[in-house]
């Protein structure tokens, strides 16, 4: 049966928000250097303090799930592992991490913290959304613009229509005109 891993935590890490309560992130570890400090006097009753034989075994150090980790930034990357590797997927583009998802799930290779048909699938389902709503812009568009042309075509005929009003109106008075001469 495997030993136990010890959690070494700061001292006073109990008491603050700072040094970790309910802030994982935090919750690194500090030697004491006080001068009355029970951890580092090392006094029964009293949080542990790192020192020698507290080491994992040298064959299972830095494994995860058995397996060594290797941070995978490409698909050169990820062909290049071997056996007894596990793929980290670094912090890369969703473009790469496409790339990455596919070729996994073809190839069947385990990845540490990226389900590949799963990740796939919601990307799927995203670019089907905006092409759903880019369908709607372009319809809202389209209507758009048929009214603009409509209200235009409205705007030229009642031009139109003014400007023959106005000639005929143009006309009757230089015929009033001409007969007023006469």
């Amino acid at each position: 049966m495997p030993k136990k891993k010890q959690k070494f935590r700061r001292t006073d890490a109990h008491k603050y928000s700072k040094l970790g309560v309910r802030r994982k992130k935090k919750q690194v570890y500090r030697k004491s250097k006080g001068i009355d400090n029970k951890i580092r006097l090392k006094m029964k009753g009293h949080l542990r303090n790192v020192s020698i034989g507290f080491r994992g075994e040298k064959k299972k150090r830095n494994l995860v799930k058995g397996l060594k980790a290797v941070v995978v930034f490409n698909l050169k990357n990820l062909k290049a592992l071997s056996k007894g590797e596990i793929g980290v997927v670094g912090k890369i583009g969703s473009k790469k991490r496409i790339e990455i998802a596919e070729y996994a799930k073809e190839k069947n290779i385990k990845l540490l913290n990226l389900n590949p048909e799963k990740f796939l699938e919601e990307i799927k389902k995203k670019n089907e959304e905006i092409k759903k709503l880019r369908e709607e812009r372009e319809k809202k568009k389209k209507v758009k613009d048929k009214k603009s042309k409509e209200k235009k075509v409205k705007k030229e005929e009642k031009k139109e229509v003014e400007i023959k009003e106005e000639a005929v109106k143009h006309e009757a008075d230089v015929k009033e005109n001409v007969e007023e001469k006469k």
